[in-house]
């Protein structure tokens, strides 16, 4: 049996309220990034956090945190970020009906 189009949308729906805040790592600490938006285009939810340009270091985790304090998702990295510019970190889902 497969889903109907109401419960897909549901499902896309409830990813996006999900999602309380992310964080990223310099070194030991751990800063909270704000959301700074949430898009839905057709299938895709696309999250979008940023860092303002005081913000420098080497990033080494991003991750999303749900409305629990769970982490959602745990992306490890290697970002060198100069306090010359913002850095805009995106996450993209795809929720599809197979």
């Amino acid at each position: 049996m497969a889903l109907t189009a109401g419960t897909h949308t549901k499902m896309k729906n409830w990813l996006q309220n999900l999602i309380s805040h992310g964080t990223y790592r310099i070194g030991s600490a751990i800063t909270i990034m704000p959301i700074q938006t949430i898009t839905q285009v057709g299938d895709v939810i696309t999250v979008q956090f940023y860092l303002a340009d005081n913000v420098n270091g080497t990033i080494n985790r991003f991750q999303i945190i749900d409305k629990d304090g769970e982490v959602f998702d745990d992306q490890p990295d290697s970002i060198t970020k100069p306090a010359l510019n913002g850095l805009l970190v995106t996450f993209k889902y795809t929720i599809t009906r197979v």
